[in-house]
C-alpha cells in the first residue's frame, strides 16, 4: 500500500503532514542555531543535527543557511502581523504589549532577533535589507499611531510622532537584550507599559484596558 492509499488514523500520517512536521523541526533548530551562535556562527551541519536528521535530508527542505534565515524571520513577521491585524482602533498600542508578552514566552525568537538585529547592520549581511525594511515599516506605522494619538488629544508630550516611534522602538529592543540576561529582574512588558503611560493621557495610559493582554 502506498503512503497515499494509507487508511486514515493510526500511526499512519500523510507525506504533506510528516514534512511540514519537519521542517518545523528545521525552523526550530534553526531559531536554537542562530540565537546562539548568529548567522555566521551557526553551520548547516549544526542545525541538522539539531533537528535530528541528515545534511541532505535538511538540503531538501531547505537549500542554503539564507534561505532559512529568511523563512525563520518571514515566519516571526506573520506571528507578529496576526496580532497587530487583531488590535482595536481604539487600543492601537495593545498590540505592542501583545507582542512583548508573546516574545516572553520565546525567548529563543528574541535571542534570534537580538543576534541577528546587530549583525545584520553590515550591509552584506543576508538580513541586512529585511531588517532595514522591518524597522522602516515599524517606525512608518508606529508614527502613524502616534499621530492619530495626537490628534485625538491622547498624548500629553509635545514630542513629535516620529521620536516617540523612534523611542518605542529603543524601550523594546532595548528591554529584550535587558531581559535575556535577567529575565527574573527585567520586566519587559511593565517597561513598555511605564513608557506609553508616561507620554499618553489618563485615559489611554494603560492600553490594555478593555482588552487584557494575559
Amino acid at each position: 500500500m502506498t503512503e497515499r492509499a494509507r487508511p486514515m488514523g493510526g500511526s499512519a500520517r500523510g507525506p504533506y503532514a510528516k514534512s511540514a512536521e519537519v521542517r518545523q523541526k528545521i525552523l526550530d533548530a534553526c531559531i536554537e542555531a542562530f540565537g546562539a551562535g548568529g548567522f555566521h556562527g551557526a553551520t548547516m551541519k549544526e542545525i541538522s543535527a539539531r533537528a535530528g536528521i541528515s545534511q541532505t535530508g535538511l538540503l531538501h527542505h531547505f537549500s542554503s543557511k539564507a534561505e532559512l534565515l529568511a523563512e525563520v524571520l518571514a515566519a516571526h513577521e506573520r506571528d507578529i502581523a496576526k496580532i497587530v491585524r487583531e488590535a482595536d482602533d481604539l487600543h492601537m498600542l495593545q498590540a505592542q504589549l501583545r507582542i512583548v508578552q508573546a516574545n516572553e514566552a520565546r525567548p529563543g525568537l528574541v535571542q534570534l532577533h537580538s543576534m541577528i538585529a546587530s549583525e545584520a547592520t553590515v550591509r552584506t549581511h543576508p538580513a541586512h535589507e529585511l531588517y532595514r525594511v522591518r524597522y522602516d515599516n515599524l517606525r512608518l506605522h508606529l508614527t502613524g499611531i502616534f499621530a492619530e494619538l495626537r490628534g485625538r488629544g491622547c498624548l500629553k508630550t509635545e514630542t513629535k510622532p516620529e521620536i516617540l516611534a523612534n523611542l518605542l522602538v529603543a524601550v523594546i529592543d532595548g528591554l529584550q537584550v535587558q531581559w535575556l540576561y535577567n529575565p527574573g529582574v527585567v520586566n519587559m512588558e511593565a517597561g513598555v507599559e511605564a513608557f506609553l503611560a508616561g507620554v499618553m493621557d489618563e485615559t489611554d495610559a494603560n492600553p490594555s484596558d478593555g482588552g487584557n493582554v494575559s
